[in-house]
């Protein structure tokens, strides 16, 4: 019996320790998630690697507690899913004018439309950059000489749903276009890029205008945003988790106690 007692009170130790984990695992995903947004509403502090200001994060919510002194979940996460309106705009308008130039960068000969053979020259361009031992296979050696990488392909450090599906290192690279595999071959990037490129050419004439390319990208951006949206719910309720500390509504100053934690999270 006291051998029973032992027992199950080392799984009930092991099973809190799992569960403080998992909290803090999450609570760390929820700083950091935290932290990337507040670097997609400034922009300007990501371009010039400038520190975490805790009064412009403040600042960030003036208008939220201008009209609210206090403010419930659901309040809190309508005022993210606005703010996240504006920056989608603005985003989507950037995100077109690169796609502009991207497409003029692909046609090589700079005769208004882009092959097949330029497309996939680009896609060489982009595995190789991958393939950090050069043996023409991403797998798990290439995993592990790439180290850590977690910013994005758009130049953020954490990949928020709002981002746009693009791998940003090795692991991600195989997971999109490994088929269920733990490897990747030039082929199977080739294969993908094919679909991608034929479903692009909408009126089949097996070369891509820049109004085609442009026309693809915007449907996907679109997409992408418009899902992300939805999710980012979920994070702006745990977010809202973080800064209540267990009370069911938050005021000025909870925001203020919240960028304090934020910034020593992020500079730990």
């Amino acid at each position: 019996m006291r051998l029973f007692v032992q027992f199950a009170a080392s799984l009930l130790i092991m099973a809190t320790g799992s569960v403080y984990a998992s909290e803090k695992l999450e609570q760390n995903q929820a700083y950091q998630q935290a932290y990337a947004l507040y670097l997609l509403n400034h922009p300007q502090k990501e371009a010039k690697n400038s520190p975490f200001n805790i009064s412009e994060y403040t600042q960030d919510y003036h208008d939220l507690f201008n009209k609210n002194k206090k403010v419930d979940v659901e309040q809190f996460v309508q005022y993210e899913q606005d703010r996240l309106v504006t920056l989608l705009k603005q985003r989507r308008e950037m995100s077109l004018k690169q796609a502009h130039v991207r497409f003029n960068i692909l046609d090589n000969n700079k005769d208004q439309k882009m092959t097949l053979s330029e497309f996939q020259e680009s896609g060489v361009k982009t595995f190789e950059s991958f393939d950090k031992n050069k043996d023409g296979i991403l797998d798990q050696q290439d995993i592990q000489l790439a180290g850590n990488s977690s910013e994005t392909h758009d130049g953020f450090r954490i990949k928020l749903p709002i981002s746009m599906p693009m791998p940003s290192n090795v692991t991600e690279f195989i997971q999109q276009y490994g088929q269920g595999k733990d490897y990747v071959t030039l082929g199977d990037y080739f294969s993908a890029r094919d679909k991608q490129y034929f479903s692009t050419d909408t009126n089949a004439d097996r070369v891509v205008t820049e109004q085609e390319y442009v026309n693809e990208f915007t449907q996907r951006f679109d997409q992408n945003s418009a899902s992300g949206k939805e999710k980012m719910k979920a994070l702006s309720i745990a977010q809202f988790g973080l800064i209540a500390q267990g009370k069911k509504t938050i005021q000025a100053n909870d925001i203020q106690n919240f960028a304090q934690k934020l910034n020593q999270e992020i500079t730990q």
